[in-house]
């Protein structure tokens, strides 16, 4: 692979402010590269996207860069020199976090979404004794962003019910993921029995219990533990203030402010990390914050979270989030729809 040609790239994307333009950059280098069927710089190019870049790119180039590399890897398998067997595994592990979080994003298309996840299913059948969990995992996730009650408790069914291996998270992510889901559908008391081991600081990693606070907290407030509640909303706000890659978890955070009563808390929280929530990628992190700020009275952010919704909902084809939305904004706002 050409060094040059990368320090070239890395040397143009550095000049560039905005990451729409740096998307922009790099999908016309890996076309570049392709045209001119130099797949060795293409495929350094992808991987430079998903990994030391991963978090700062939006769902679209994710999504389409890690197809593209997969299926050129498969086609060229070698046995020892790029790309092998380990490079294809890495490729396969990066699809339970694509797969998982690919609906985040309203920009992107029901049919990539389709896409991606027919591709996972693909490769992960492709290799002999591998597990279909992660793949199940992957799609209760999904469907959890998509507002689908229905689809996530099949997939959850055959999560649970499928034999673990080494694609399987840790075992404090695994919790976690299960307690978004039980939340998700209703199980509060079950969300809460499964999270004492995260509470109690016996099973934690590098996200967790930063991406689990949000679902514990929603489901104290369900139970009826809203002193619990509020006694944990700081520790949660401080949590993940430590650790600026979950930033965007403070956005249901702001919420569950509002739920308590805690309006104090709620603003603070809003005004201190709006900018860090805003400036992401997936816009579903958008949608929740101007979800939780409705609640202020100031009519221009129902709009914007009632737009937001409306993307959301006509690519999930439902209407979940504006359904959400509304019931929020009424109960919360003090102002009628």
């Amino acid at each position: 692979m050409e060094q040059g040609s990368l320090e070239g790239l890395y040397e143009k994307l550095n000049g560039l402010k905005s990451v729409i333009d740096k998307e922009e950059s790099l999908f016309d280098a890996i076309k570049g590269a392709i045209e001119a069927e130099n797949f060795e710089f293409a495929a350094q190019i992808c991987d430079f996207v998903l990994n030391e870049e991963f978090e700062k790119f939006g769902a679209v180039l994710r999504t389409r860069v890690l197809l593209w590399l997969t299926d050129y890897i498969a086609q060229n398998l070698k046995e020892s020199e790029y790309p092998n067997f380990g490079d294809f595994t890495d490729c396969l592990w990066k699809f339970k976090w694509i797969v998982s979080g690919v609906a985040k994003s309203s920009v992107i298309e029901k049919e990539l979404i389709d896409e991606v996840n027919e591709a996972m299913l693909f490769y992960y059948e492709s290799i002999e004794g591998l597990s279909l969990s992660r793949y199940y995992n992957a799609l209760t996730n999904q469907n959890i962003d998509m507002g689908e009650s229905k689809e996530a408790k099949a997939n959850y069914k055959m999560w649970k019910k499928l034999a673990k291996d080494d694609m399987d998270g840790c075992e404090a992510c695994e919790a976690s993921s299960e307690i978004a889901y039980l939340c998700f559908v209703g199980e509060h008391a079950a969300a809460l029995g499964l999270a004492e081991p995260i509470l109690s600081g016996e099973l934690t990693c590098g996200e967790v219990p930063h991406t689990t606070y949000a679902p514990i907290l929603f489901s104290m407030i369900k139970t009826g533990k809203i002193e619990e509640a509020k006694t944990l909303l700081p520790k949660a706000a401080a949590t993940i203030e430590s650790n600026p890659r979950v930033i965007n978890e403070i956005a249901p955070l702001i919420e569950i402010a509002v739920r308590l009563d805690e309006r104090g808390t709620a603003l603070s929280l809003a005004r201190k990390h709006s900018a860090a929530i805003l400036d992401g990628n997936d816009d579903l992190n958008d949608l929740q914050f101007f979800i939780a700020v409705s609640a202020f009275g100031d009519e221009s952010d129902y709009k914007t979270a009632l737009e937001l919704a409306g993307k959301f909902d006509a690519r999930n084809q439902n209407f979940y989030y504006a359904d959400y939305l509304n019931k929020f904004y009424e109960e919360f706002s003090g102002l009628e729809i």
